[in-house]
């Protein structure tokens, strides 16, 4: 998804950059879940002149700037409405990313059944870069951008290499703290996630699963809301594990059952429960996450989206920074001042620009999934007995109210406009 965006952006703001794009697998899938898009990321569709045919394909075209977003509690047998927030727009993940593709329009520029293994960057700033395909072919670049998710083979070519040149130098504590940079992380968090037809759902439940909700309770929480006009509703359930290591043992994602669902969720609200084991087949997702990375940058290669800051989804965020990662990349490629021979130097303003800000939100995501499974702002002590029992003191829920819209406050209240203009006055001094 951010390498889509990142072609688009190019393809509007540097023409003259050629790109090619390596797709691991042999068409261009995408597993079907919800997306939601804050105003600060709803900016770069606009930039890019996708919002009315987004609205359209969604169904909501003339209904006003999106969903809003409520915070409910709902591991009890009644719900606590706690706090609402500013309106999103919610779109089906693969509708969304059919959309960037045919905008795209990238042709023989997108070469699928090419999955990287390592690429191989020389001294000299202007020799090519050669890219190492598990298929025993070759490529050559100038530049290469790993957009290639959690598992980056990008992100390991270039920590291991880090982490070789420490060595070599003598710091071998250094050494190993890059070489943790290369594996995913994961958080203690399996997610069920699913998309369920509204025409399979009871009158009452279509209702309720009308607005976007998000549902907090015990080292439990879910996520609720209608895709493509109300049509699909995205339904995803998360399970935290106390105690939990770093290391997850099993497959990252499975095929889980309605059944399973509802004895984790057991004794929450019967209409949340309801939905959550109406997904027959719901897909079980053990959730890692990268590490803070120290840079996203190596001389003339650049990490953007998962591989550069996979995050929990406790913002709705995972896409949206995937988004802005390819937007200001855009925008540096494309300034007058960028050569292939200062490309490297241009990349460490990509770093400098969106490695803090990702990285908050990252780290915001991680407190979001404290918060929305009870296990912050004083909440620690009370266990899952006492919380599905509303055995706990209520002004907590206002804490919890508070903390919320302070963490989301970014999305709504940025600008990505205004990180593209800190960028060029940024590339102003490196053409000086």
């Amino acid at each position: 998804m951010g390498g889509l965006v990142l072609g688009l952006c190019l393809k509007k703001y540097a023409p003259d950059v050629d790109y090619d794009i390596y797709e691991s697998a042999a068409e261009l899938t995408e597993v079907g879940a919800g997306v939601g898009m804050s105003p600060r990321i709803w900016t770069i569709m606009q930039e890019l002149g996708l919002e009315d045919e987004l609205l359209t394909i969604t169904g909501v075209q003339g209904q006003g700037g999106g969903a809003i977003l409520r915070l409910v509690k709902g591991d009890e047998q009644e719900l606590i409405d706690i706090t609402q927030q500013n309106q999103l727009h919610t779109f089906h993940r693969s509708m969304l990313q059919q959309l960037l593709a045919k905008h795209l329009d990238a042709g023989d520029k997108i070469h699928f059944s090419k999955r990287l293994v390592s690429y191989s960057e020389p001294a000299s700033t202007v020799d090519p870069i050669v890219l190492n395909f598990k298929d025993g072919t070759t490529a050559t670049c100038d530049l290469v951008i790993g957009s290639d998710g959690v598992r980056s083979a990008v992100r390991r070519t270039m920590f291991s290499t880090f982490a070789d040149e420490a060595e070599k130098n003598g710091k071998t504590e250094e050494a190993s703290k890059l070489r943790a940079m290369v594996e995913p992380v994961w958080t203690g968090e399996v997610a069920y996630r699913g998309l369920t037809p509204a025409s399979a759902l009871s009158e009452d439940l279509v209702k309720f699963t009308s607005s976007l909700q998000i549902f907090v309770g015990k080292n439990r929480d879910a996520v609720i809301y209608p895709v493509s006009g109300g049509k699909i509703i995205n339904v995803l359930g998360v399970v935290y594990t106390p105690g939990s290591g770093t290391v997850y043992d099993g497959p990252w994602v499975e095929t889980s059952t309605s059944d399973e669902v509802g004895k984790l969720f057991d004794g929450w609200e019967p209409k949340v429960l309801a939905v959550l084991k109406s997904v027959g087949h719901p897909l079980c997702w053990a959730m890692h996450t990268t590490r803070k990375l120290p840079t996203y940058v190596k001389g003339r290669a650049a990490l953007i989206g998962d591989a550069a800051h996979a995050m929990l989804p406790h913002q709705g965020a995972g896409v949206g920074q995937a988004f802005e990662d390819g937007y200001i990349l855009a925008t540096i490629l494309s300034h007058s001042s960028v050569k292939l021979s200062n490309a490297a130097e241009a990349l460490k303003i990509y770093d400098d620009v969106r490695r803090p800000f990702s990285q908050n939100v990252q780290q915001g995501s991680e407190d979001n999934a404290k918060r929305y499974q009870l296990r912050t702002d004083d909440w620690e002590d009370v266990t899952l007995e006492d919380s599905k029992a509303g055995q706990y003191d209520h002004a907590k829920l206002d804490v919890l109210a508070k903390e919320f819209m302070h963490q989301m406050q970014w999305s709504f209240d940025s600008s990505i406009l205004g990180d593209r203009d800190q960028v060029e006055e940024k590339l102003r001094v490196l053409s000086v």
